[in-house]
């Protein structure tokens, strides 16, 4: 919480990946699993990503590709800790897409070093995450102590202690200093003290990531970026609340990330750093943006009922999951749907659309899983003939300065039909106007299924239109291979330039979209399947 005034080896893990495997198709006592999630054994957040590790500032999965993590911490175990448990953590896998759960450990205020039973919790997190496939950082919550080396020897010891028993897993993340404060700096206190630190935890686990806490309540990113430690699979923290930070703290992220250092923002709020006030949602929505925009990954503040505006739950809520929209508080309404926007993992990895009951399905959803037949509610006339073959094009705009030198446009494909469908089938058109009158130029800055597996052509429209005189045709290899019924391409985040590289006026172009900055069903961009205009409208 932020403070109220500013405010062990390698193999080991491939065994356990594959025992997780094991687990989840065999597991039954103690795990009582719905028939769709028996049915999606093996798309659990750790099964898709497996080992994780930093390359070049970005969390990447076992595949070398990057991932982000979205999920949600507890408070205080001390005063929160009956919401702790399987049952919730298992409700917010199916049903927000979490891929990450964060416990925290206080160390003071009636914490860890006055109550060590406390650690029980820590330990049921684990083994509740281990089961279910999910991310989980074990948190050493110094608030009040300011400085971390206050209990620099108990924090030796629990990470001893918790490496030892857990380090071989591949979905252990340890976070050694919540929020560093005070008369503190990152040279002089917090970076000894994390060094000390990550080699007590590397006598035990080789490669699990670590998140280290920085100055000022871990706003102080860019001291960590010109000082990082020399442990490769380290990361550093961000903390922030809607209602107090903004761009000042969004450049010193960006800072930190051109210095290659990788970055976790462990704990986050839609209220203001005293947790209360607002919601600021507006604010909340320019931050998750932010986050999607860079792959930083993230766990909000909290998975409470306490009274105030940071907390996800009504006071009241049920100890065991299951809540409907009516036991959430307007921050746990916004950050569920923060979670689900491009999540794989709603329904834990299901055919999703089904599990979406909830108000989160429809037009509106932000990249949500839909039901497949009631896709383009919201878009009346934007599906040809009223079929559209089960294919539905998502779009953002990962650029909100329409008059720059780059067309931005994100695209996500999903497939809502009951047959799988070869990318190599499709084609996507995006229509602008091109102010240049120069060759254009296609760049893919990354996408899920392999860059190298996406390609695209320039067309200048024979009958121009008042919004478009050309349009780039994306279109994929044979090695992308197909999309599952139920499953979606991922991001494509491209990039068009002109070849003298001039500004272009996106406000002219039927596909942009200035306010579109989370994906959602989008009908000024089309798709044809084998040549047959499958989704969207043509200008």
């Amino acid at each position: 919480m932020m403070n109220r005034q500013w405010v062990l080896p390698r193999i080991a893990k491939s065994v356990a990946v594959l025992l997780t495997a094991v687990m989840l198709l065999t597991l039954t006592n103690g795990f009582n699993w719905n028939a769709q999630t028996a049915a999606a054994a093996g798309t659990t957040p750790v099964e898709r990503y497996g080992q994780l590790s930093v390359k070049n500032g970005k969390l990447m999965d076992k595949n070398g590709q990057p991932v982000q993590l979205k999920g949600i911490s507890s408070h205080g175990v001390q005063w929160f800790g009956d919401l702790v448990n399987q049952d919730t953590m298992k409700w917010l896998r199916d049903d927000w897409g979490i891929s990450v759960f964060r416990v925290a450990l206080y160390t003071e205020e009636n914490g860890y070093i006055a109550n060590p039973s406390l650690k029980n919790k820590v330990n049921e997190a684990i083994e509740a995450a281990q089961k279910l496939g999910l991310y989980v950082i074990i948190d050493w919550h110094i608030l009040s102590d300011g400085d971390p080396n206050i209990h620099k020897n108990e924090a030796k010891a629990f990470f001893n202690e918790f490496s030892t028993k857990y380090g071989h897993l591949p979905n252990v993340i340890y976070e050694l200093a919540n929020e560093p404060n005070g008369n503190v700096n990152w040279n002089n206190q917090i970076r000894p003290y994390a060094s000390e630190v990550t080699q007590v935890i590397r006598a035990k686990d080789p490669d699990n990531i670590i998140i280290v806490g920085t100055g000022t309540w871990s706003q102080d990113v860019q001291d960590a970026a010109d000082h990082p430690l020399p442990d490769k699979n380290t990361m550093y923290t961000v903390h922030f609340y809607a209602g107090t930070h903004g761009q000042s703290l969004r450049d010193r992220i960006d800072y930190a990330l051109n210095k290659g250092v990788g970055i976790f923002a462990t704990e986050w709020g839609t209220s203001d750093a005293s947790g209360n006030g607002g919601p600021f949602l507006n604010e909340s929505k320019v931050w998750t943006d932010f986050m999607a925009s860079r792959k930083i990954s993230w766990a909000n503040w909290s998975l409470s009922d306490k009274n105030e505006t940071s907390a996800a739950l009504l006071p009241g809520a049920d100890r065991k999951g299951g809540w409907p929209d009516s036991q959430l508080t307007a921050s746990g309404k916004f950050v569920k749907q923060a979670i689900l926007e491009g999540s794989s993992n709603h329904g834990g990895g299901s055919n999703g659309g089904n599990s979406g009951g909830d108000g989160n399905n429809g037009g509106n959803n932000n990249g949500s899983n839909n039901n497949g037949g009631n896709n383009g509610g919201d878009h009346s006339g934007s599906t040809p003939g009223g079929n559209n073959e089960g294919i539905v094009l998502q779009y953002r705009t990962d650029d909100t300065n329409a008059k720059d030198n780059a067309i931005r446009p994100q695209f996500n494909i999903k497939n809502t039909g009951k047959t799988a469908v070869k990318l190599s089938d499709l084609k996507i058109r995006y229509y602008y106007t091109d102010e240049s009158k120069q060759a254009q130029q296609f760049f893919v800055d990354w996408a899920k299924i392999g860059n190298e597996k996406v390609k695209a052509t320039f067309v200048t429209l024979p009958n121009p239109k008042s919004k478009a005189d050309k349009y780039v045709e994306i279109s994929f290899t044979d090695g992308a291979g197909t999309i599952q019924p139920g499953g979606e391409t991922g991001e494509i985040q491209s990039r068009i330039h002109a070849a003298n590289w001039s500004n272009f006026d996106e406000t002219n172009d039927y596909s942009y979209g200035a306010t579109q900055t989370a994906f959602a069903d989008w009908d000024h961009g089309t798709v044809y399947q084998q040549g047959k205009l499958v989704w969207g409208i043509e200008p």
